[in-house]
């Protein structure tokens, strides 16, 4: 016997083979198989015997037909002392760096966007975000062209052609330098020394006197002078009177003030800025002056001179068309609204008096009726007059 397998020995009584096979078998029950072969005689017949239970196979069948496993495994909750105190270190740390990657202030951004930003303002807005910190102050500094020329670009692209700067006479070459300070020339220009009653004389030892910078010197301080009249045209009260031969000090104290704004631009870029909002100002509010400030009485026009007549005339005669057509709409904070067709500016306001009738002093331009559009001519002035006092006050060699 081996491995708890008897072999038996029987004889059929017939004398052929035969085979006997037990399909149910309980694993309890030893295995009975009878079986014979041909390589025996035939009257023998041999009988398998299992004397011990079978051992179950280790090997896991795997079933193709069932379906596939889902893992339901969740991870155990973690509830100690150690566990709620790494919770809370990890959420400080998280709170930390996400404070670090928010901007704490302007000055956090990039610096493109912070100029983007600030080329939104109006000048007089960048000039009180300057105030808030030294920082703020320290950054608009160093970096004032770039935002100014933003600020201009965007909003004064029309009065930055009408209104230049004028030129130091230390710009000056030495050439143009002589011819502006020629004894000849001196005396040629003694009239634009007398004082307006209005504007300050030009300083020649430090500003260039050529007739484009004279200009662009006196249109500057008469924007200034004309706003700070502003108040009075609006209530309709007269502009004070100064007596021929005079100089009071209030008027002198408001000259110097208005030149040194002027002198001041030509070194701060949003200085100049801030002086062309103010005329913009001045212009949207003269032109839109009967609708902000309507009168007590609208002077109407009659037919005839019968007093008995006190009927209006139709609203188009009462309130005339206004110049460039503006209307509150256009008083949006750029000078868009000077592009359209209007009237030119040729002559210079000489005296406060004509303040009264100044609508819109927009000078150095005309309107071309072949193309329907503004023309400027003051780029390059001041090149040409340069070059114009030099052929006429060359420079002696050796003299």
């Amino acid at each position: 016997m081996e491995g708890g397998v008897m072999a038996l020995k029987t004889e059929s009584a017939a004398g052929q083979s035969s085979k006997v096979e037990h399909v149910h078998q309980p694993a309890d029950v030893p295995v009975l198989a009878t079986t014979s072969t041909g390589s025996v005689s035939a009257d023998e017949e041999y009988t398998i015997v299992q004397t011990a239970a079978l051992k179950l196979s280790r090997r896991v069948v795997v079933d193709l037909d069932d379906e596939p496993l889902i893992d339901t495994t969740v991870a155990l909750a973690k509830n100690s002392k150690k566990t709620r105190r790494l919770e809370k270190q990890q959420q400080k740390r998280q709170l930390k760096a996400a404070a670090r990657a928010r901007p704490q202030s302007p000055f956090d951004l990039p610096a493109e966007l912070l100029h983007q930003i600030l080329s939104y303002l109006t000048p007089s807005e960048v000039f009180r975000v300057e105030l808030l910190s030294h920082a703020t102050h320290a950054h608009i500094l160093q970096n004032e062209r770039s935002i100014a020329r933003k600020i201009i670009e965007t909003r004064y692209s029309i009065l930055s052609r009408c209104f230049p700067l004028p030129m130091c006479l230390s710009g000056v070459d030495d050439a143009s330098r002589s011819a502006l300070l020629h004894p000849r020339r001196v005396q040629m220009t003694e009239i634009h020394k007398k004082p307006y009653q209005h504007i300050r004389p030009i300083d020649t030892t430090i500003l260039c006197s050529c007739p484009s910078c004279l200009m662009a010197w006196n249109n500057l301080n008469l924007i200034l002078d004309f706003a700070s009249f502003q108040p009075h045209l609006d209530h309709r009260e007269p502009i004070p009177i100064i007596p021929r031969g005079t100089t009071p000090q209030w008027n002198s104290d408001l000259l110097e003030t208005h030149a040194h704004i002027v002198e001041r631009a030509m070194e701060s870029p949003l200085t100049y800025a801030a002086i062309l909002e103010t005329h913009l100002q001045t212009t949207v509010g003269t032109l839109l002056r009967k609708t902000r400030f309507p009168a007590h009485h609208i002077p109407v026009h009659r037919h005839n001179n019968n007093s008995n007549n006190k009927a209006p005339l139709a609203a188009k005669t009462v309130h005339p068309l206004r110049l460039y057509h503006v209307t509150e709409r256009d008083a949006n904070g750029t000078d868009a609204f000077l592009s359209r067709d209007g009237k030119p500016s040729y002559e210079f306001p000489f005296q406060r008096d004509n303040y009264y009738s100044l609508l819109a002093y927009v000078p150095n331009r005309k309107w071309d009726k072949e193309v329907l559009k503004w023309v400027y001519y003051s780029a390059g002035g001041h090149e040409r007059d340069l070059e114009m006092l030099r052929r006429w006050f060359p420079v002696r060699v050796g003299g």
